[in-house]
Parts: C-alpha cells; sequence; structure tokens
C-alpha cells in the first residue's frame, strides 16, 4: 500500500514541476498582453468577464504555486513522517488546484479568440461552455489515467446499461444540447438580432440575447425574457429582421380622398419620413400609390431603419408628423361614412 502511494505521489510530482508553472504564468502573461494590445475596445460587459478570469486564474496559480513550494520545502526538510505525509497532501491539492487553472487558461483563450473574432456581435456562452465541459473532460480523463491509473472512457465504453440508462435520462436535454450545437455551426442568427420564432400556434418576437446548452433567450419589445428550448428553435421557422448585411425596411400605410392633391402629399410624406431620426437616408424613404377603390387612395411609404428595436418608437415619430403636416397642408385623409337614407 505504502508502494502505491509513493508511486502515485511520483506521478503527481511530475505534473507539478516548475517547468509547468513556468508555463501557466507565462501563458497567462501573454493572454493579459494580448487582452491590453488588441481587446481595448470590447464592451464594458466583456471587460469585466475577461478581468474576473484572469483574476481568478491568477489566484489558482498563486495558490498552486504555494502549495507547490511547501511541498518542496517540506521534502527538503528533515525525514520526518507526519511531514511526509502532509507534503503528500500538499501535492494532491497542488495538483487538483493547477489543473483547474490550467483549465481556466484554456477559457481565457477561448474568449480571447472570441472576442477578437466579434469585436462588436454578441457571442453566445454555448460554445464557450461546450468547449469548457470537453476540455475539463479532456484534463480529468488524462490525470485519471496517468496517476491513478482509472480509464475513464474504457468504463464509461463498456457499461452499455449505463449508457442506456444516461440516454434516456438525458434525451431532452441531450436533444436540445445538439439543436444549439447545430444552430452555432449554420449561424442562422446571431447574438442581438430580432427574430420571429414560430412554432405550430405559437409565435415569439424578441431580440437574441444569448444561447445556451438548454435554450436560447430572447428579449421581447416589452423587456420580457423570453426563453425557448433549442429543439423548438431548430424546428421552427425563424424570421430574422435584422441581419448585419442588409437594412430592416419598414412601411406605413395612410388612406386619403379622391379631391386631396396627390403630389403635394407624396412630397409632405416623404419629407417628413427622411427628416425622422433613426430613418435611413440610403436607402432612402419612397412614397407610393399602392390601392385604389370608390372610397380612397392608399398610399404607402417605406423607409429602411439601422436598430430593428426603434421600430416602434419611429412609426410613432412619423405618425404624428404626418398628421400634423396633413392638417397644415390641408391634406385630409379618407373617412368612412355610413350614408342613411330616408324612406
Amino acid at each position: 500500500m505504502n508502494f502505491q502511494i509513493t508511486s502515485v505521489i511520483e506521478k503527481i510530482t511530475f505534473f507539478i514541476q516548475l517547468e509547468v508553472f513556468i508555463f501557466l504564468w507565462l501563458s497567462l502573461g501573454l493572454c493579459f498582453l494580448f487582452y491590453r494590445l488588441f481587446l481595448h475596445e470590447i464592451s464594458l460587459k466583456r471587460h469585466l468577464n475577461l478581468r474576473a478570469r484572469f483574476k481568478g486564474t491568477f489566484v489558482f496559480l498563486t495558490i498552486a504555486s504555494i502549495f507547490s513550494i511547501s511541498r518542496w520545502a517540506l521534502n527538503s526538510s528533515i525525514d520526518w513522517t507526519p511531514l511526509i505525509r502532509v507534503s503528500e497532501y500538499l501535492a494532491f491539492f497542488a495538483l487538483v488546484i493547477v489543473a483547474i487553472g490550467f483549465i481556466k487558461m484554456a477559457q481565457i483563450l477561448v474568449y480571447l479568440i472570441l472576442f477578437y473574432k466579434n469585436m462588436s456581435q454578441g457571442i453566445p456562452r454555448l460554445i464557450a461552455n461546450l468547449f469548457t465541459v470537453v476540455f475539463s473532460f479532456f484534463v480529468i480523463s488524462i490525470l485519471a489515467s496517468e496517476v491513478f491509473s482509472i480509464h475513464i472512457t474504457t468504463m464509461l465504453a463498456t457499461s452499455a446499461v449505463f449508457s442506456l440508462v444516461l440516454g434516456l435520462a438525458l434525451q431532452d436535454t441531450l436533444g436540445n444540447l445538439f439543436s444549439g450545437v447545430a444552430m452555432q455551426i449554420g449561424q442562422p442568427f446571431k447574438i442581438g438580432d430580432w427574430v420571429e420564432i414560430s412554432s405550430d400556434s405559437k409565435k415569439w418576437l424578441g431580440q437574441i440575447q444569448e444561447v445556451t446548452w438548454r435554450a436560447t433567450f430572447l428579449s421581447s419589445f416589452a423587456d420580457e425574457t423570453i426563453m425557448i428550448p433549442n429543439k423548438t428553435m431548430a424546428q421552427s421557422q425563424i424570421i430574422i429582421f435584422s441581419n448585419q448585411q442588409k437594412p430592416n425596411r419598414e412601411s406605413l400605410t395612410f388612406r386619403i380622398d379622391f379631391q386631396q392633391n396627390l403630389l403635394l402629399a407624396k412630397q409632405v410624406l416623404g419629407a417628413i419620413v427622411a427628416n425622422v431620426d433613426g430613418v435611413m437616408q440610403d436607402p432612402g424613404p419612397r412614397v407610393l400609390l399602392t390601392d385604389t377603390n370608390e372610397s380612397w387612395i392608399v398610399m404607402k411609404v417605406f423607409y429602411s431603419v439601422h436598430d430593428f428595436s426603434m421600430k416602434y418608437r419611429i412609426a410613432d415619430t412619423i405618425l404624428e408628423r404626418t398628421i400634423e403636416g396633413f392638417i397644415a397642408n390641408k391634406i385630409n385623409f379618407a373617412s368612412t361614412k355610413i350614408l342613411i337614407t330616408s324612406p
């Protein structure tokens, strides 16, 4: 038994050598230098995220370094059994903490790459969380195999009953996970896009806030948070309103009667819409006559907006100014009148 413990401690010592800590500290320093040089323009939320991760990794590496140095100091002291036992515990704790620090270091590297490639767009936590789970399993498997001779992958592969029970228990969870991964690979939308989700008789409209391993979170116009399972998202019809490559085209409809000056009405409406904040000048607004009947003429104005979340506020301003402008220019809206004739 003492031989086995000694053998395990010798294997642990291999993973907490001085070279390992030098590599980790240099990696942390290089990551921090990259952050200061190339990511100074990211949002405040991302700054706080990265600083918290740097701080956490620094703390773990510091504690692991202290444990490792303490163990080295105890081993260099007198050959006393209690001190030897303490040094063995220090070696084990140093291994655990340095493994956590190594995983956190890898997390920082992933976030640096994602933030660098997506300076202005949001990134889903699903990618970072999935990487963390896979990388953590990889590190734990290596340590368990090399230090304690426990082969986790072999145990899972040979346990057919366990795999079957686990698969049935996590059927919905795995379905949501794989659906989320598939959406991230295909990238039909990005964080910050406004979308309309239609599934059977249900419909949701909101802005993509986050994609996790289980669900996609939307923020509605009423500032409500909507959580939709990833399986539902993958099986639904999705209309993307705020695509980064083209503006959002909106329209408003007005009805005026036949006695009005159509040219003047189109000029007034076009000038009003062009001067509303939030309306794009390229492509600029356009006023068209789209329909007519025995009671009125239908006039529709088309315009583009940068920010889909402002569509209702912009429409409100256009309607208010159009009413005032038509009244000032003596342009009458059409009205539906019910004529009552005497018998």
